[in-house]
Order: C-alpha cells, then sequence, then structure tokens
C-alpha cells in the first residue's frame, strides 16, 4: 500500500479548516485569518472624544473548540486510500489565543471641513495556539498494519498544522476626521496594517498575517438620547495586496463592531455588544481555495467611567455563530481606556 496520497493531506486541510491568528486581533483571510481587532470598540464609540492623547490598553482572550466550512458544519472531506478506497476525513480542532493591544489615540484641535482630525496606533501581541486532528472512519476488512499506517499519517499531518507561537502582530494606523454634535457622532477615515508582525509561510501558527498590506476605509457612527440609550458602529472595508511569500492576494471582507448601551448612572453602563465579519470576494492566486469567511458575534458588556471621565474600564463576552471557513469561538476583552492629557 502506497502512503504518497497523504503527503497531500496537510494542503488539504488548509482547505477545509480554518485557521485563525488571534481573533480580534488579527490577521487576513488567507488561511481564513482577518487583520481586524474583532469586537475590540465599545462604549467610546458614543462616547465626546475631546481633544487630547488617550492611551488604551486591552487583553483578549479567544477560544473555540469548532471548526466550520462553508456550510457552517464540522470540515469532511474525502480520503482517498491506494488499495482501500475513498474514506470520510473529518477535521476537528481548537484555536486559543491571548491578545494584549496597546492603543494610543490623539484627537488634534486641528479642523478640517468642520471636521476634528484625529489618529490612531494599535500593536496587538499574540500568543496562540493551534490545535488540529485529522479522523477517518477505517473498514474491517483494512489489515491492522494498513490501519495503523493511516492513523500515523493522520496524526502526523494534524501535528503539522499545529503548535504555539508568540509575537507582535501586524498593527493597525489609522487617520480620520471626526464631526459630533450632541446627541450623535460620524467619523470618516482610513486605516491600514503594514506586515510588521512575526510571519514565516513554512511555520503553521504566524503572529503576523503574511508579506502584504491591507488599505480600509473607516466609518464610525453613533447616536445617543436623553433616557441613557446609545447606539454605536465601527466598521472598515479590507482590501489586501497580494502576499510576497505565498502569491495569494486574500479578499475583500467587511468588518463591523456595533454596540447597543444604557446608561445606568454617571458611572456604569450595561450593554450588548456584537460584531459582524463577512468577506465578499475570494482569495486569488498560490494555493487560495474557494474559503469565504463569516462570523456574527454577540453577548454582553459592562462599563465603569470614572467621576473625572479621565479614565473607564469594561469587560465583555461575545458568541459567535452562523460561522463560515473559520473556527468558532467566545471572544472576551477587558479593557481600560485612559486619557494622558
Amino acid at each position: 500500500m502506497s502512503i504518497d496520497c497523504f503527503r497531500l493531506m496537510p494542503r488539504a486541510l488548509a482547505v477545509a479548516a480554518a485557521t485563525i491568528a488571534a481573533a480580534g486581533a488579527a490577521h487576513a483571510t488567507e488561511n481564513s485569518q482577518v487583520r481586524a481587532l474583532l469586537g475590540a470598540p465599545s462604549y467610546e464609540i458614543s462616547t465626546p472624544q475631546f481633544p487630547g492623547l488617550y492611551a488604551q490598553f486591552w487583553a483578549q482572550h479567544y477560544e473555540a473548540d469548532k471548526l466550520r466550512d462553508a456550510d457552517g458544519h464540522t470540515p469532511v472531506r474525502a480520503l482517498t486510500v491506494p488499495g482501500v478506497g475513498t474514506l470520510p476525513l473529518a477535521v476537528n480542532g481548537s484555536v486559543k489565543a491571548d491578545v494584549f493591544v496597546p492603543r494610543l489615540t490623539w484627537v488634534t484641535e486641528q479642523i478640517v471641513m468642520d471636521g476634528r482630525l484625529g489618529f490612531s496606533a494599535a500593536f496587538p501581541m499574540v500568543r496562540q495556539t493551534n490545535d488540529f486532528v485529522l479522523t477517518t472512519v477505517i473498514p474491517a476488512a483494512v489489515p491492522a498494519a494498513a490501519a495503523a499506517q493511516i492513523n500515523a499519517q493522520l496524526a502526523g499531518a494534524g501535528a503539522a498544522l499545529s503548535g504555539t507561537r508568540s509575537g507582535l502582530a501586524d498593527p493597525e494606523l489609522a487617520a480620520y476626521l471626526d464631526w459630533q454634535q450632541d446627541e450623535s457622532r460620524v467619523a470618516l477615515g482610513v486605516a491600514f496594517n503594514p506586515p510588521l508582525g512575526a510571519y514565516d509561510a513554512s511555520r503553521a501558527v504566524n503572529p503576523g498575517a503574511g508579506k502584504f498590506w491591507t488599505f480600509k476605509p473607516l466609518l464610525v457612527a453613533s447616536r445617543v438620547w436623553e433616557n441613557g440609550f446609545a447606539v454605536g458602529l465601527r466598521a472598515t472595508y479590507s482590501f489586501n495586496t497580494r502576499n510576497d511569500d505565498t502569491g495569494v492576494r486574500s479578499g475583500q471582507y467587511l468588518h463591523a463592531d456595533w454596540s447597543g448601551t444604557y446608561q445606568l448612572n454617571d458611572q456604569w453602563k450595561v450593554g450588548v455588544q456584537g460584531y459582524v465579519l463577512k468577506q465578499f470576494t475570494a482569495d486569488q492566486g498560490g494555493t487560495a481555495g474557494a474559503n469565504k469567511v463569516q462570523a456574527l458575534s454577540a453577548g454582553p458588556l459592562v462599563a465603569y467611567l470614572s467621576e473625572s471621565g479621565d479614565w473607564g474600564v469594561d469587560v465583555k463576552v461575545m458568541k459567535e455563530f452562523s460561522v463560515r471557513n473559520r473556527p468558532e469561538g467566545t471572544v472576551t476583552w477587558l479593557r481600560l481606556n485612559y486619557r494622558l492629557n
């Protein structure tokens, strides 16, 4: 019995199973990663941004134990074994990531077209663990030695796609104009991700997405009411250049964070938050597959703002659903926002 066919399994798995580099922190749709801090923005979307320098320190934990294919099911592919036939190949696994994000926001005094000019820079640092398992159902007629060989090849293919890696992810830099009124806020800008994260195309796990750039127009919009309710949205639409190391150009995707909050008193807010991730164009070139990604999420948030207004802290937990071509899991954020001057 030849085992040459098993050498193709890691490639097949890369198409069938989604790997993620720190949910929320980031990356691109090649290998189903996205360069996006999923679920990061919160109550500050609908809070007035006065001129000054703001420091943010955000911590995220992501954990997923389900992999989803294009139909939202556990990925299953056909595995052809010479002398045995075609077997079902199931892909299971887990992804865990811890992300720390130092971020600076500078709201200037400069007015352009009646909007206030602002800048921000985020530098995510990631520790991610991928653990993938490939399984099949071997017919009882297959000799024990051959069955053991098949299982050993499957174990090796899963191990080749698993591992742990820590390092700097690709930062996000942005510039925007912010128009604020008493009850509403609109900001328009542009953000981009330079390929500065740790990346090696031969590794199964990478903090960085790859040797390419991501450019994205940015929209922030919010509305508040006198009764304490507020809604907010931060959305970007990503365009990617080609990865120099793999020849893959990742598809275009929308990432939108939304929130609805109620102000209990001057210090406390509660609400619901989530995000939408939707890829609209397929990856192209290299070993790109038909892996358009999608994920929706929602969950509770609680925020505390100091009496001085100089700092605030919040915690939120968002459960993913309607996931396609990605792991499906839960995102938890603990964030501190502090005004430096």
